[in-house]
């Protein structure tokens, strides 16, 4: 007999726990030998296809090469008993791959479930189980889309570990209608519509350690009740709409997770989700870092850096905690820290700027963290004549440092409608301006760039005057006039 090196571990554990309990070789029927086993065998399936099967017994099932395939219709393999342990099996193609129902103290590890229609891997009322290490990908991807891994009707307690669940048709995780006390630890959701989507009423859950990228739609999902859940220390990058995002779901913890280009919204809370606490993310290089229409939540010990616009607040929101915790880290925070203590009026400096960031009408962070300002776009030099006649056009030349790549640089006098688009010249940019319909005067000019991801910046390069075109002023004319007479 020859295991695969896959499964040798498990195997020899599971062997070592059979004691005296039998160790069957399956033949070509999977559930004739299910059937004739004493609870507590352990059934070895060597390589081959074989149809769907039920496991009613205690019992411990060894893939060595098997694949397990059923209709479109059926469950691959139905687990319907306590402390079954399934490992090492390809599955494919079944409405659903394996299917827990009303177990507790069940084992599903390093099997690899694809193609099915439904759910790769279903525990429904199922509590108490180890899904650990398996390959749940490329399910659901036809009709309405559905999932890699999912829990549903109070399904708690079970570990989640380990697993890849990437490219089904909506989600790589789904809890589901009131499961509580599970733990999602360092798993790999990649390329589904959502990453982990929690549903109604889940809480109490961990969500640490994952790898959540490339999703369709968010990372993280929470909505509707989904309260007192815990995220920290996950990696969420280049979801297509936002990293996290809560929807009437409060009192959670979002705490450490690295949460990188995210395509609209780093963190997004919206609806009644009130009185989360979000500390000590990293959150970079999104349109929007975080958005927040709720009220009531904690933001602090967050690094805010290099995202188009850090921070929206639509509600009531608490942005630093009492000195000396202080705020956030923001890049676009460009205070002084001359003062020190809770009013921040006492001499010398502690790490905090000197007056607030403002956030948003009704929010500020009172203790910004500095040292973490970064300006995207930056005018190293600029120049302008002095002066100029009426009607002589204005050449505008600047130098301009982009750390994303300029899209458009334009200038414009603010005191008038003039405007220009300036062009690249080799290592600057330069246009023209009109002043044709400028009245003699002093006048300033304002350059505006923006860059590939959005920023923008307006700057005030300088003033220039405008002076009357000689022997074209009223008096001139009239004295031309008068000497011709």
């Amino acid at each position: 007999m020859c295991i695969s090196a896959a499964i040798a571990l498990p195997l020899i554990m599971l062997l070592s726990m059979a004691g005296s309990a039998a160790i069957i070789h399956a033949g070509g029927d999977i559930q004739r030998s299910i059937d004739s086993a004493s609870p507590g065998d352990t059934i070895i399936v060597g390589p081959g296809v074989y149809e769907k099967f039920t496991v009613n017994k205690r019992l411990n099932l060894i893939g060595d090469g098997a694949t397990v395939i059923a209709s479109s219709s059926d469950a691959c393999i139905s687990v319907e008993a306590d402390m079954v342990n399934i490992t090492g099996f390809t599955v494919r193609n079944g409405l659903y791959g394996i299917r827990l129902s009303r177990v507790r103290g069940c084992s599903i590890t390093n099997n690899t479930v694809t193609g099915c229609k439904q759910p790769g891997i279903v525990l429904l009322t199922s509590s108490g189980n180890t899904i650990a290490n398996n390959n749940a990908s490329y399910n659901g991807v036809v009709g309405e889309g559905w999932y890699g891994i999912y829990l549903t009707d109070s399904s708690n307690d079970n570990l989640i570990v380990n697993n890849i669940a990437s490219n089904n048709g909506a989600y790589g995780i789904h809890l589901s209608t009131l499961c509580s006390n599970n733990t999602l630890r360092g798993n790999t959701l990649n390329g589904n519509m959502y990453g982990v989507y929690m549903f109604t009423g889940c809480s109490n859950n961990i969500i640490e350690k994952n790898l959540i990228s490339g999703n369709k739609a968010n990372g993280i999902d929470l909505r509707f009740n989904c309260n007192h859940n815990i995220i920290r220390n996950n990696t969420i990058t280049d979801n297509q709409v936002a990293g996290i995002s809560l929807l009437d779901s409060g009192e959670n913890e979002i705490l450490s997770n690295d949460i990188r280009s995210n395509i609209r919204f780093g963190i997004q809370i919206q609806g009644k989700s009130d009185a989360n606490t979000v500390v000590g993310n990293n959150i970079t290089r999104s349109p929007t870092g975080i958005f927040v229409e709720s009220n009531s939540n904690i933001f602090h010990t967050n690094r805010l850096i290099d995202n188009v616009v850090q921070a929206v607040d639509r509600g009531e929101n608490i942005w630093n905690a009492p000195y000396p915790v202080g705020g956030n880290a923001w890049s676009d925070y460009s205070g002084v820290d001359e003062r020190s203590g809770p009013a921040q009026d006492v001499p010398g400096a502690d790490g905090f700027g000197d007056t607030p960031k403002e956030i948003g009408n009704r929010s500020r962070d009172m203790y910004p963290l500095m040292g973490y300002e970064l300006k995207p776009i930056k005018i190293l030099n600029a120049s302008l004549p002095e002066e100029i006649e009426a009607g002589e056009q204005l050449l505008i030349k600047a130098w301009i440092e982009s750390v994303n790549g300029l899209s458009q640089v334009s200038a414009r006098i603010p005191e008038s409608r003039s405007y220009v688009r300036l062009y690249q010249a080799g290592d600057h940019y330069e246009g023209a301006l009109t002043t044709a319909l400028l009245d003699p005067g002093e006048y300033s000019v304002v350059i505006t760039a923006t860059d590939r991801r959005g920023y923008e910046l307006e700057e005030v390069i300088g003033r220039f005057r405008i002076t009357p075109r000689a022997g074209r002023s009223f008096e001139a004319a009239m004295a031309q006039l008068r000497g011709r007479s």
